[in-house]
């Protein structure tokens, strides 16, 4: 019985610094407009305000959209404990220069993002890795 004890102490250690996936997650990061919400429509809330967030910070680059360049860029980032997010890696659909204007300007946007709430997992706070999808479309 103590042997098991002991193994669950050990689990739930790496579970505290581990970043659950959004998907998974128990109870999501919400954003403050999120919170008063159904538990059952606050993903759906969450990708919401994420597309909102998207559009009002996008700031097409110039020199793509003189010469009428599309691209999507994929952001991983952990919505920390904290409520804070940090970015882990940005991939652009382009291998140029002009796929890292686009990646510097997803990354830009990404930073703008407010302090969540931070998500719960088994009535604990826990870190969230998630993926945004950003197209640059004209």
């Amino acid at each position: 019985n103590v042997l098991v004890q002991e193994e669950d102490t050990v689990r739930d250690l790496e579970f505290e610094n581990t970043a659950i996936p959004f998907a998974v997650v128990e109870q999501v990061p919400l954003f403050g407009s999120c919170e008063k919400i159904e538990k059952t429509l606050q993903r759906e809330c969450f990708q919401e305000e994420m597309k909102k967030h998207v559009e009002k910070h996008l700031n097409y680059p110039q020199e793509a959209r003189e010469n009428k360049v599309y691209c999507k860029v994929f952001v991983e980032f952990e919505i920390e404990k904290d409520g804070k997010v940090s970015i882990d890696r940005v991939k652009s659909n382009l291998r140029d220069k002009y796929g890292i204007l686009f990646e510097t300007e997803a990354k830009r946007i990404i930073n703008e993002l407010p302090n969540f709430i931070p998500a719960m997992q088994r009535g604990k706070v826990v870190k969230v890795r998630h993926v945004h999808k950003i197209e640059f479309n004209l």
